[in-house]
């Protein structure tokens, strides 16, 4: 690891020092990550030979508060880019990464630099951090909100590239809803979006132009909430795609709704999607499904009823979701069901989820985790992810991980994963990984950690990425200062 890298924890604590104040805030954050991927590439082009360096990230954030005026800055220094682990540069860059500053007073703020939001629910428009999958898109440009009365009012600017600067993005939208009576609101909605650099892929060329309507209410008459939205997608430089499917590769159509009834320890919902051809590149509208599951945003129907009953002592939720869904050319049904257990015997806390889902092929998922606090201090906990799928292209195939970690709150974790495949990996089939966890004041910790990993299709929020093996190890800090 480069110097400087290591040399942004020391300029963090450096800079709480020199800028306490009265009435001034200042918090700093530091990120430290280095790790032997020995799966690890060279970028395409590069003549060199031989084994790449180890793989490093060095990140330092500054947040400041004065007043109605906030600021923030993130300083990285790295050699591996976040969205593609495996690939090592062949020169570390440093940049300035991450900049914003924000003014805020009573009912509307303005924000320029670097920020995550949405427009509405995510139909038209979703640029929000999603850690899971590794997705760090930001939007470099301006912000504005303001609350008037009933009406509240979002507009923006600016442009999205992806952290591995493959591919950019122009953007403007924004929004505007009216509460018309106690908790019911209407609003427009609409976004432009035209591709910037795509190097490496077009799945849209030109300008996208979309715009929705929406409608919601909270708490009628104490029990009731609804959600609606209607879009419309037009491609307005896009020629016809290179494939041919059922779908006007003209424009697009996107529609959400849901309707839920919460009496005392009732929650009862009842969901339906309709999406048709409306992939915008930046999109990620609400699932009719289990959030870590692929939202299908070219052809897809959905309806889905979900019921959750909650006892509160002991503290028991049960829970049914049933939905019939159809994608492309194909239709089935995705059932799945559990329960949660939260403190019994002031020690226990347990979950499971059983699904089926026969959309274009058939899958069946378990999900399970245990805690037991068998000590005020010291704990052990399992997580069991078992994945079984039928595809027509391939033969079956089965996924298992398995997770078993001791704790002694709230200092130290000591954790095993087992990943268990019928695809060999690595020549073999069962898979090992292992580390240690120590957490310091104010959330800051220390993870290390080594092994092997299966890789493969990980999905958070509607949003799919695919990982590839990894064999090595890892060496993480998180420091809060």
């Amino acid at each position: 690891m480069k110097p400087r890298a290591l040399a942004l924890a020391g300029l963090a604590a450096l800079g709480v020092r020199a800028g306490d104040g009265p009435g001034f805030a200042l918090q700093a954050t530091t990120d430290l990550a280095c790790r032997r991927d020995l799966m690890a590439t060279w970028p395409r082009d590069s003549p060199a030979t031989g084994r790449p360096p180890d793989q490093f990230q060095a990140v330092l954030s500054l947040v400041a508060n004065q007043g109605p005026w906030t600021g923030g800055l993130t300083v990285r220094d790295v050699n591996f880019y976040q969205q593609n682990p495996n690939l090592t540069l062949e020169r570390p860059t440093a940049s300035l990464y991450r900049k914003y500053i924000k003014y805020s007073a009573n009912q509307w703020s303005l924000q320029a630099g670097d920020f995550n939001t949405l427009i509405g629910r995510g139909l038209l428009l979703s640029v929000v951090e999603n850690a899971a999958i590794l997705q760090e898109k930001t939007i470099l440009g301006g912000d504005a909100r303001g609350r008037f009365g009933p009406v509240e009012v979002h507009a923006l600017a600016g442009t999205v590239t992806t952290d591995d600067r493959t591919q950019q993005w122009r953007i403007t939208g924004g929004e505007a809803s009216v509460e018309v009576f106690r908790g019911n609101r209407v609003g427009i909605l609409g976004s432009t979006i035209e591709d910037g650099r795509v190097p490496l892929r077009k799945p849209h060329v030109g300008r996208r132009q979309c715009r929705s309507a929406s409608a919601s209410g909270k708490d009628l008459f104490g029990t009731l909430d609804y959600y609606a939205e209607l879009g419309r997608m037009d491609f307005l430089d896009q020629p016809a795609p290179f494939f041919q499917m059922p779908v006007d590769p003209r424009h697009g159509d996107g529609a959400y709704g849901n309707l839920s009834f919460h009496p005392r320890a009732w929650f009862l919902m009842a969901e339906y999607k309709n999406y048709k051809n409306f992939d915008n590149a930046l999109s990620a509208p609400p699932l009719a499904d289990r959030d870590t599951e692929r939202n299908d945003l070219f052809r897809s129907t959905g309806r889905r009823i979900y019921g959750q009953y909650s006892f509160k002592d002991p503290d028991l939720t049960l829970f049914l979701s049933a939905g019939r869904y159809r994608e492309l050319f194909d239709a089935g049904h995705n059932v799945y069901g559990g329960f949660k257990v939260q403190d019994a015997f002031d020690r226990l806390d347990l979950s499971c989820t059983y699904g089926q889902r026969t959309v274009q092929y058939q899958e069946k998922r378990t999900d399970a985790a245990l805690t037991w606090r068998f000590t005020p201090l010291w704990s052990l906990g399992l997580t069991l992810r078992d994945q079984r799928n039928r595809p027509p292209w391939s033969a079956p195939y089965e996924e298992t991980d398995f997770t078993v970690q001791v704790a002694r709150s709230p200092r130290y974790a000591v954790y095993v994963l087992q990943q268990r495949s019928t695809v060999p990996v690595f020549d073999a089939t069962r898979l090992f990984y292992g580390g240690l966890r120590v957490n310091f004041r104010r959330g800051s910790y220390l993870d290390c950690s080594g092994g092997r990993l299966r890789g493969g299709e990980v999905c958070a929020g509607g949003q799919c990425i695919t990982l590839p093996p990894f064999r090595g190890w890892k060496l993480a800090a998180h420091l809060r200062w």
